[in-house]
């Protein structure tokens, strides 16, 4: 099975996706989510035009919070979506199976990266490597 390997980057405030040597998703880090039913309807800059313009059921959250992830769902939701639109990826038919690089603070707990590798692997991740922030300069991305 064909492979692609990709790097995210999981901020606060944005989350960035390398592919190819080239950053081809800058997304807000935000999810817009129906209240009756818990379920995502929208991320990234789509989720963010939502934000304060929405029916009372829509709300928005950020998924992450001090650079780890606060809402295990909303997460997984964010990162298979933004996944989803990375050019030569996006529209195929059967997913690659993917290699994953993610960015981690380096003050996260045992039970945060736990979140993040299993958010990473629940979108068809074949492995998840996790580095953390002050190595990410010396890798030479982002």
């Amino acid at each position: 099975m064909f492979t692609q390997e990709i790097a995210i980057d999981l901020g606060t405030a944005n989350t960035l996706i390398i592919h190819n040597n080239k950053i081809v998703i800058d997304q807000p880090s935000i999810v817009a989510i129906e209240r009756s039913t818990g379920k995502p309807i929208a991320v990234g800059e789509q989720a963010k035009h939502m934000q304060g313009k929405t029916h009372e059921d829509i709300k928005t959250i950020r998924p992450l919070k001090d650079g780890v992830i606060a809402d295990f769902h909303a997460s997984e939701h964010m990162i298979k979506e933004f996944i989803k639109q990375i050019p030569g990826i996006k529209g195929k038919l059967i997913q690659p199976a993917l290699r994953i690089v993610i960015c981690i603070p380096s003050g996260i707990t045992e039970v945060e990266k736990r979140a993040v590798r299993d958010s990473a692997q629940k979108v068809n991740a074949k492995e998840v490597r996790l580095i953390y922030e002050p190595m990410q300069p010396l890798l030479g991305w982002v």
